[in-house]
């Protein structure tokens, strides 16, 4: 009974979309191109080369380079800095590689998936330098990047269970199954990007408070999240929390990606969604703190 309840919800929720889209399809369609134009000026430059150049450096096996030269003993480290570089969700594209390669074992796999969920460091940049100061944009950044890295203090795994096989492939032959998996991953991003962004219209043709809209947008879709911003009437501390926790949190566009990621591995999505809310927690007290003494 409940199923079926449930079953029904979702499928009048679904039909009540195509009813908007069709009733209100050019401002839908124009939502579309900003969203593919988002896409392809801003997420598809500042995430996809990283995302090939680390893929490759997993194939090649970066891992043992590390531990011999670095004395590491955690390869979930690894994951944890090639993510701050490139931005989620290469996070989650890593962990199930290095996983599958058995570099990680299933534990450290849940751990470095939690804590290493950045977002692209050029994307927000050039985001958030639109509406804060220098100081705003590297307090909104650090704040992020530093609750990870608390998280990681916190839930790091030993890594003694693990091993290193190293790939034989060709190095063109790593480098062209490297541009098509991170074509794939840009594809889903592109995708998920487009579909939430299709709801998040919907949601402004039958709402018109300024701030659950952009709250709304944030949840859903950070990077319109964070665009959204830009046109918000309040207090600039009031911004700032917004776009940390939107950053934080990552929004359930992103969330819909890794899942989809991971879909056929058993690494727990259920961890990372938890983390994320300790996350979002941590960096908005590092915002204030930085704001209480700056």
């Amino acid at each position: 009974m409940k199923k079926n309840i449930k079953d029904l919800f979702i499928l009048l929720f679904f039909c009540s979309i195509l009813f908007t889209l069709l009733t209100n399809y050019n401002i839908i369609i124009k939502s579309i191109q900003n969203s593919v134009n988002l896409w392809l000026t801003k997420l598809f430059p500042s995430i996809f080369p990283f995302m090939v150049l680390g893929t490759i450096l997993i194939d090649l096996n970066i891992a043992s380079f590390f531990k011999k030269f670095f004395k590491l003993k955690n390869n979930s480290v690894i994951v944890m800095l090639m993510s701050a570089l490139s931005g989620f969700p290469s996070n989650a594209k890593y962990t199930k590689q290095m996983y599958l390669n058995y570099e990680l074992t299933l534990k450290n796999a849940n751990s470095a998936l939690c804590f290493s969920h950045f977002s692209n460091p050029l994307f927000l940049l050039s985001t958030l330098s639109l509406m804060f100061n220098k100081k705003w944009t590297i307090a909104i950044i650090l704040s992020h990047y530093l609750a990870n890295i608390i998280i990681y203090l916190f839930i790091s795994k030993d890594n003694s269970q693990e091993k290193l096989i190293f790939n034989n492939n060709s190095l063109g032959s790593i480098i062209s199954s490297s541009i098509k998996d991170s074509i794939n991953t840009m594809l889903l991003i592109l995708g998920t990007l487009t579909f939430y962004t299709i709801i998040i219209t919907i949601g402004k043709i039958y709402f018109a408070n300024d701030l659950i809209i952009t709250i709304f947008t944030g949840f859903l879709e950070f990077s319109s999240g964070l665009n959204s911003l830009l046109y918000l009437d309040i207090s600039l501390i009031g911004k700032a929390i917004l776009a940390t926790s939107f950053i934080s949190f990552g929004s359930l566009s992103i969330h819909t990606q890794i899942k989809s990621i991971l879909n056929d591995t058993p690494i727990k999505f259920s961890k990372f969604f938890i983390c994320r809310l300790i996350h979002v927690l941590l960096s908005i007290i590092l915002l204030l703190i930085f704001y209480l003494f700056t």
